[in-house]
C-alpha cells in the first residue's frame, strides 16, 4: 500500500513538473550537490589529456598569441592547437569522446556545447572516437573540401595532405560526407578519398590495414577499457583513467569509495599545484600541474579523513556538469573595488568544497541568489590556501607563493564566503594557460592558416578578442557569456566570423557538384586499393538535428549554436532515443522535437540499451524468479519535452572492438549507468514481456548483502561502476566492488541485466522438502 502511494505521488509530481513554466523548471535545476544551474550556458571544454612531444596553443580570444600547450589545459570555443613534427596529442571531452591528433596537425574547436561538437581540421592526421550520439546531438568535422557528420558512435580517422585533400576512414560507425551541395553516406569498414575544392571528386574504397598511428589510438582507447577507476566514477567524467596510476581507492565512513593521491609531499592540499587562469564564460579556472589533476578538480568533492585527503567522485547521475573549480573563495566581497591593493582585499583565499556543499558560482550572477550558503558548515575552510593578488591574476604558480603569515591567513579565512564575482579583474597575463617556458613554439604554415574549411552546420562567431571584452569584464566583474560575446564579436568585426575561414557546403542551392571520380574517368584514385561503385550524392536539403545550415549568404551564425538540450531540463528527466536512422531525415531548420514512441512492430531493444530511469520498488528475495510477467505500462512523454540527457558512454564503449569488420551496430543508447553489452544475436527475447516492459528498467535497491558467486563473465561483459550513493546511507554494509556480479548496475544498485543464453542457466537453490 505504501509503495503504491509512493508511485502515485511520484507520478503526480512528474505531471506537475511538466505543467510548470519552462523557466521555472529549468531555473531550479540541481545536481547531486545542490548546485543550482552550475553553468548558465551549454558550452563545455575539451581537456588536453596526453601530450607526447611539443604542441602550441592559441586561445580563441588571442588567436595570434601562440603559447606552449600542456596537459590539463581546457580547450573551448575558438581555441586552437598545432602539433610539432613527431608529436601526438589527445583531447578528452565530457561523455567519453576523444580526439587524437598526430604531428603537424592543425585543429580548431569551432563549437563545443553539451550537444554540439564541431571541429575544423586543416591538415595532418586525427582520429575521433565518439561514444554516444543522441537524436539531437551533432558531431561534425570540417575539412578543406568536405564536412563530415557522424551518424553514430564509432571510430573515425582523417588524413589531410598539404594540398587540403581528405581521406576519411570509418573504422567503426556511420558518417555522412557533404561537399559541393551533395552528401554521400559512408559505412563501417569504408574509406573515402576526396580531392579538389570547388568541384570535389571522390572515391569510396576499402580501408587500409592498421598502421602505427592506429595502434597508438587503440592503445590510448584501451586505457578506458582497462581503467579500474571507472568502477567508481561516472563514465561521462573525463580523466578518471589517470587516477589508476597516481593513487588508490579506499572506502571511508559515511562517504563510500574515495580516491587519494600517492607520492605527495607532506602538508599537501588540493588546489595548490597549479595556477589560476581566466577563461570565458567561466572566468577564473583552475589549471593543475599534476598529471591526474582534471577529474578531481572539476568534478566531485574533497574530504580530509584520518589526516589524508580523499576525492569523492560524482555519483552516476544523468548529468555531471563541468565546473572551472570545485572551490569556495574567501577574502573579499563583490562590493569591494578591484583596485584595492592593501588590506585583506589584496589577498584571495580558497578551499576545496566538501561533500554535499554546493558551489556558489562566481561566473554567473543569475544563479547566485538560488544558492543558500547560510546553513553550510564548510568543513574544509580550515584548509584555506591564500596568495596575494598579483600571483592570482597573473597566472603564477600557486605553490611558490602561498602566504604562510598566520595573521593574514586567519584574517582571510574569517572573511565571508565570496558570493558572485571574485573581486579581482583579469589582466592579459591571466590568459596564460601553461606554465611551460619554451621561448619558441610551433606555428602552422601561412598557407594552412589562410585555408578555409567546408561547413555544413553554421558555426558560432569566434569569441571577441580579450582586449575588446576586458572593459566589459571590469565593469561587471563577471566573465563574458556566449550571447554577450557573440554580440561583441559581431560589432568588432562588423559581421559574424568564425575562428577560421568557413565556406558553405553548398555554394548554390539545389546544385550538386560533388561527383564520383572513378565513375567518370574509369580510373583508380591514388592510394585506392579496390574502388567500389560510388553511390550517387543526394542533394542537401535539410539541416542537421535542427541546427542552421551554412549558406553562401550566412556561413556563420549570429549567435551561439546549440541544440534543444541547451535549455537544460531538470536533472533526472530523460528522453527517449529515436533510431539513429532518423537523424538525417529531411526536416525544417527548426529544432527537432523528440521522436514519438516506437511502434509495437519494431523489434524490442535489449534492456541493456534502455534509457528509462529506474524507479524504486521493494526488494525481493533472490530465490524468487525474476521473469514473472508484468503489466505493460508505456511511458507517455509530451512531444515538446526538451532533452537533457548528458552525452555519456555507450554500454559497449569500454569493451568495444577496434576491428574494421564491424560494419553494422546497434544505435547507441543514452544510458550512462549500464556498461554490460551482449551481442544482439546472443540475446534471446525475454519470455512473458511486452515491448514496453522490455524498456522498463529494474528499480534501484539498497546495496545487496551476501550474493551468490557470479557466473563466468562473457567476452562482451565489463565490470560495472560502483557509486557512492549507497555508501552514504549504509557505509558499513557496502561490499568491496572488485568482484561484482554481472547483474549489478554500475551505480551499485541491483538491476536486471540482459538475460544470458540458455546454455548458461542461472543456478537456483533447491527447495527444501516438506
Amino acid at each position: 500500500m505504501k509503495a503504491s502511494w509512493t508511485r502515485t505521488l511520484a507520478r503526480l509530481a512528474a505531471a506537475v513538473t511538466l505543467l510548470l513554466p519552462v523557466s521555472t523548471v529549468f531555473g531550479q535545476e540541481r545536481d547531486e550537490y545542490g548546485d543550482a544551474a552550475l553553468s548558465d550556458v551549454a558550452q563545455t571544454v575539451a581537456r588536453i589529456s596526453n601530450l607526447q612531444g611539443n604542441a602550441s596553443y592559441a586561445r580563441g580570444d588571442q588567436p595570434d598569441n601562440w603559447q606552449p600547450a600542456d596537459v590539463n589545459v581546457p580547450m573551448t570555443n575558438g581555441d586552437r592547437v598545432y602539433t610539432d613534427r613527431h608529436t601526438r596529442l589527445e583531447l578528452q571531452i565530457e561523455g567519453g569522446d576523444a580526439v587524437r591528433v598526430g604531428g603537424q596537425t592543425d585543429l580548431v574547436a569551432l563549437n563545443l556545447t553539451d550537444d554540439t561538437r564541431q571541429f575544423a581540421l586543416k591538415t595532418g592526421v586525427a582520429s575521433f572516437q565518439v561514444h554516444q550520439l543522441d537524436s539531437n546531438d551533432v558531431f561534425e568535422v570540417d575539412t578543406p573540401n568536405a564536412a563530415v557528420t557522424f551518424e553514430s558512435a564509432g571510430d573515425y580517422r582523417f588524413d589531410i595532405d598539404q594540398d587540403g585533400n581528405t581521406r576519411l576512414s570509418v573504422r567503426r560507425g556511420r558518417a555522412s560526407v557533404a561537399a559541393g551541395g551533395g552528401e554521400v553516406p559512408l559505412q563501417s569498414g569504408e574509406a573515402m578519398l576526396i580531392d579538389g575544392g570547388d568541384n570535389p571528386r571522390y572515391d569510396v574504397v576499402s580501408m587500409r590495414s592498421p598502421d602505427g598511428w592506429d595502434q597508438w589510438v587503440d592503445e590510448r582507447a584501451g586505457r578506458y577499457t582497462r581503467s579500474a577507476s571507472y568502477r567508481y566514477v561516472n563514465q561521462s567524467i573525463p580523466g578518471a583513467d589517470d587516477l589508476d596510476q597516481y593513487g588508490q581507492w579506499q572506502q571511508i565512513p559515511n562517504q563510500g569509495w574515495a580516491w587519494s593521491p600517492t607520492s605527495i609531499d607532506a602538508g599537501w592540499s588540493p588546489y595548490r599545484i597549479g595556477h589560476w587562469a581566466w577563461q570565458d564564460p567561466w572566468g577564473w579556472t583552475w589549471i593543475s600541474s599534476e598529471p591526474w589533476g582534471w577529474a578531481p578538480y572539476h568534478y566531485g568533492r574533497w574530504t580530509n579523513y584520518s589526516s589524508r585527503w580523499y576525492w569523492i567522485p560524482a555519483a552516476p547521475v544523468a548529468r555531471v556538469a563541468y565546473a572551472p573549480a570545485c572551490v569556495a573563495f574567501v577574502g573579499g566581497s563583490p562590493g569591494l573595488s578591484v583596485a584595492v591593493t592593501a588590506g585583506p582585499a589584496a589577498f584571495v583565499g580558497w578551499f576545496p568544497l566538501g561533500p554535499s556543499e554546493a558551489i556558489v558560482p562566481w561566473w554567473s550572477t543569475r544563479s547566485v541568489n538560488q544558492v543558500n550558503v547560510t546553513n553550510i558548515t564548510y568543513v574544509n575552510k580550515t584548509y584555506v590556501t591564500v596568495v596575494n593578488q598579483n600571483t592570482f591574476v597573473s597566472a603564477q604558480p600557486v605553490a611558490r607563493s602561498i602566504v604562510t603569515d598566520r595573521t593574514v591567513v586567519q584574517q582571510v579565512a574569517a572573511a565571508p564566503i565570496v558570493r558572485g564575482r571574485v573581486p579581482f579583474a583579469p589582466t592579459v597575463a591571466s590568459t596564460r594557460v601553461s606554465l611551460r617556458t619554451e621561448t619558441s613554439v610551433a606555428r602552422p604554415p601561412a598557407a594552412v592558416v589562410q585555408r578555409a574549411v567546408v561547413a555544413r552546420v553554421a558555426p558560432p562567431p569566434a569569441p571577441p578578442r580579450f582586449d575588446q571584452k576586458l572593459a566589459a569584464i571590469r565593469q561587471s566583474g563577471t566573465p563574458i557569456a556566449p550571447n554577450q560575446g557573440a554580440r561583441i564579436a559581431v560589432q568588432e568585426r562588423a559581421q559574424p566570423a568564425a575562428a577560421v575561414a568557413v565556406k558553405p557546403v553548398s555554394a548554390e542551392s539545389g546544385r550538386v557538384t560533388f561527383a564520383p571520380r572513378t565513375a567518370a574517368a574509369g580510373t583508380t584514385a591514388p592510394g585506392a586499393t579496390a574502388p567500389r561503385p560510388a553511390p550517387t550524392p543526394r542533394p542537401i536539403t535539410a539541416a542537421v538535428a535542427g541546427r542552421a545550415i551554412a549558406t553562401r549568404e550566412q556561413p556563420v551564425a549570429n549567435a551561439p549554436v546549440a541544440g534543444p538540450r541547451a535549455m537544460r531540463a531538470p536533472a533526472g528527466r530523460e528522453t527517449q532515443n529515436p533510431p539513429a536512422e532518423t537523424r538525417n531525415a529531411p526536416a525544417a531548420a527548426a529544432p527537432v522535437a523528440p521522436a514519438p514512441a516506437r511502434p509495437e512492430t519494431q523489434p524490442v531493444r535489449p534492456q541493456s540499451e534502455s534509457r528509462e530511469i529506474q524507479r524504486p520498488t521493494p526488494a525481493r528475495p533472490q530465490v524468487e524468479p525474476r521473469n514473472e510477467p508484468r503489466p505493460a505500462a508505456p511511458v507517455e512523454r509530451p512531444q515538446n519535452e526538451p532533452q537533457d540527457q548528458r552525452r555519456a558512454a555507450t554500454p559497449d564503449w569500454r569493451n568495444r572492438s577496434t576491428s574494421t569488420e564491424r560494419s553494422q551496430e546497434v544505435p547507441p543508447p543514452n544510458q550512462p549507468q549500464r556498461r554490460v553489452v551482449t551481442p544482439p544475436e546472443a540475446r534471446p527475447e525475454p519470455p512473458n514481456r511486452t515491448q514496453n516492459e522490455s524498456r522498463q528498467v529494474e528499480p534501484r535497491r539498497a546495496a545487496p548483502t551476501a550474493r551468490p558467486e557470479a557466473e563466468p563473465r562473457s567476452r562482451e561483459e565489463v565490470r560495472p561502476t560502483p557509486s557512492r550513493e549507497n555508501a552514504r546511507s549504509q557505509p558499513e554494509e557496502r561490499a568491496a566492488p572488485p568482484e561484482r556480479s554481472s547483474r549489478e548496475n554500475p551505480d551499485g544498485n541491483e538491476r536486471e541485466a540482459p538475460r544470458r543464453p540458455t546454455a548458461h542457466p542461472r543456478p537456483t537453490p533447491e527447495k527444501p522438502e516438506r
